[in-house]
């Protein structure tokens, strides 16, 4: 296939997310899980406990570990501490629950901190890419070549961009990748039948602008931890970790 590049540039623009952040999904269970726990349920007496957790309410157990686990502040005020006179409860409480968060997420800070010190001292250039019809002489490769240092999970993107207002973006492929600079060696295979279902105007032997995305990723946190996408975007923002490149293609 021939590939007539018009426009070579990688820009530090916002794009596609890099990943399917579920965060809001998940704590809306969480909140709802907690609120169906009867307000007056307790335990004491808990002599095994750690300090400070031999006795509290149920449903401030559930908000104290839905709001570290969701690093959700607000979470942390419907902490009820159930005074014992036998049994120290200090350890579900308003004062703990945003003692622990705090603590959490300065370590999130942290761990975003050093993945965006890494990408600016070096990480994995989109240089270029070509399109050619793969081996069964129907569908299609994309092939991206790739320069720089520092391996790390990427999110690459591509699509055809359509001629005309208000057309949408057309998606060829977004797959997640480990890519390692120069040594990445990936072929993106794209069905036809896939871009004529998205895109009713594909035609062949026709030369459409194509636009790849690629954005280094940062997760969404761990099990110990969910990052909300506004957290994400205050520490290191996607649209100083996303590149793209526009090529017109004939497919």
């Amino acid at each position: 296939m021939i590939a007539r590049c018009i426009a070579l540039v990688l820009l530090l623009l916002p794009g596609i997310a890099t990943t399917n952040n579920d965060y809001e999904q998940q704590h809306a269970m969480a909140v709802s899980a907690c609120e169906a726990v009867d307000a007056s349920d307790y335990q004491s007496g808990l002599a095994l406990n750690p300090d400070g957790y031999r006795s509290y309410y149920v449903r401030s157990q559930c908000y104290q570990k839905a709001a570290i686990r969701f690093r959700d502040s607000k979470l942390c005020t419907r902490v009820r501490q159930r005074r014992s006179l036998f049994s120290s409860s200090w350890g579900y409480s308003k004062s703990n629950c945003k003692k622990l968060l705090e603590k959490a997420i300065n370590k999130d800070r942290g761990a975003i901190d050093r993945m965006k010190s890494d990408y600016q001292q070096g990480h994995v250039r989109l240089s270029d890419f070509r399109v050619e019809r793969n081996g069964n002489g129907r569908d299609f490769d994309i092939i991206p070549a790739f320069s720089g240092t520092g391996a790390h999970g990427y999110k690459l993107v591509f699509e055809i961009i359509p001629d005309g207002p208000g057309l949408s973006p057309v998606l060829l492929d977004a797959s997640g990748f480990y890519l390692q600079g120069g040594a990445s060696n990936i072929r993106v295979y794209v069905p036809q039948q896939d871009i004529r279902k998205r895109f009713p105007g594909f035609a062949l032997n026709t030369s459409w602008q194509v636009r790849a995305t690629l954005v280094y990723s940062v997760g969404t946190g761990s099990f110990n931890g969910k990052w909300s996408d506004v957290f994400i975007e205050s520490r290191f923002p996607e649209s100083s970790r996303t590149q793209i490149l526009m090529k017109e293609i004939r497919f």
